[in-house]
């Protein structure tokens, strides 16, 4: 198994496009990982926009499964303004759209309106929280890339009538070292509703939104991340959730929101 700053050093970036190999260990059932797509997604942006403007806001739409083996995102500016840029960028799949993200860049602002918001009292340490069981058919491969800790709420299949969890997560055997590396990792918890069931079931998320808040820094790289995440709805075979992404020094770093098909 490979580091993700190894595969971010693999990836072939051309005029408007990232491309990069899709291992078995970064499926996410038949399908790529949602965070390893969003995050191959804005390096084709990067490619077009740069790298100077800071990224504030991702929308990522899972249309069609982007199996293992050769995948290529491509990038085009949508709008490019002032202050903002707008890319969408794309993966195809035999010829047809199995991935569409927009990203939304935006320069530094002087503003009037400041709000750091404060991190709420963490429920224990992770050192103390409980694993995610690695038992067969429970865990997608690509979560094995990641160290999880539950500080509140329990894991998948679990039968927990909690609408509420905190889940500490880290890359394994690497850091948060880049953009790209906080991007994949938010959206590595398991969705929420997953912990309302007792036996494995199929899922698919339809679309995820990143807000980035604050970008990671040299002194947070090595912590665990707090993922505090709520269950907010639940019908009709869809659930929907929402989650703040902490530091291990308390600054938020992102928003999360999710809407996911569960058939079960």
């Amino acid at each position: 198994m490979n580091n993700y700053t190894y595969l971010l050093s693999e990836i072939e970036v051309a005029d408007r496009s990232a491309s990069l190999v899709l291992t078995a260990d970064w499926l996410q059932g038949r399908s790529a990982y949602g965070g390893w797509q969003a995050a191959l997604a804005v390096q084709a942006m990067r490619a077009v926009v740069g790298n100077d403007i800071p990224l504030r806001s991702l929308q990522s739409n899972f249309i069609a499964p982007v199996p293992a083996g050769a995948a290529s995102a491509t990038a085009e500016v949508l709008r490019q303004g002032k202050s903002v840029a707008q890319l969408e960028a794309r993966i195809l799949v035999d010829g047809k759209v199995a991935f569409i993200a927009v990203g939304i860049f935006g320069v530094y602002r002087q503003s009037l309106i400041t709000e750091q918001t404060v991190a709420p009292p963490a429920s224990g340490r992770p050192e103390d929280g409980q694993d995610w069981p690695d038992e067969e058919g429970q865990r997608p491969a690509f979560s094995r890339n990641f160290d999880y800790r539950w500080g509140r709420g329990t894991g998948p299949y679990s039968g927990s009538k909690h609408r509420e969890g905190q889940i500490y997560v880290r890359f394994k055997n690497d850091a948060l070292r880049s953009e790209a590396h906080l991007i994949c990792v938010a959206d590595a918890i398991p969705p929420s509703g997953l912990s309302r069931l007792t036996s494995p079931s199929p899922l698919s998320t339809i679309n995820w939104t990143l807000e980035v808040i604050n970008a990671i820094n040299d002194q947070e790289r090595e912590d665990w991340l707090r993922f505090d995440t709520s269950l907010t709805a639940a019908f009709d075979g869809y659930s929907w959730e929402n989650t703040a992404i902490w530091s291990g020094k308390g600054r938020l770093l992102a928003l999360s929101r999710q809407c996911v098909a569960v058939f079960s």
